[in-house]
């Protein structure tokens, strides 16, 4: 009784671990009891294959919208191009990109972007005029 308490909270420490940390490679991973006790079943899960998208997140206020993403790869920099009212983020290594609707026109000028210790941080100032040509181009990324 005491041992199969102790191996059910020892399973969902285990699960919430490899939750936390699914950086581990693809396939299956088999748990076996190593206390002795009376469990037959083997408990098994199936990982699945980290996703090279980054995590984004939008704030959005007044007149500007920040918007941080968290970069897997820190030594690859996207392109930050702004068309509009969008902002694509693209990786030239793998071929990935992204869309970050901001609901505004953005002012290319007054826009910026910043990447530290893993972060890129964008800031998206909303433009004065409602012209889309005129504010089209790519954002240069400061360190």
């Amino acid at each position: 009784m005491i041992d199969d308490d102790f191996e059910s909270v020892f399973r969902k420490m285990i699960e919430q671990f490899m939750d936390a940390f699914g950086s581990m490679s693809e396939g299956s991973v088999r748990i076996k009891s190593w206390n002795g006790s009376n469990v037959n079943d083997l408990y098994e899960t199936q990982i699945d294959p980290q996703n090279d998208e980054p995590v984004v997140e939008k704030i959005d206020f007044d007149d500007s919208t920040l918007i941080l993403v968290e970069e897997r790869n820190e030594t690859e920099v996207p392109q930050i191009k702004i068309s509009g009212s969008r902002i694509t983020l693209r990786y030239d290594q793998k071929g990935h990109e992204f869309d970050v609707e901001v609901g505004f026109h953005i002012d290319l000028e007054k826009s910026k972007a910043t990447q530290r210790n893993g972060v890129l941080e964008i800031t998206a100032v909303k433009s004065n005029d409602d012209g889309v040509s005129a504010n089209d181009g790519y954002l240069r990324i400061e360190y």
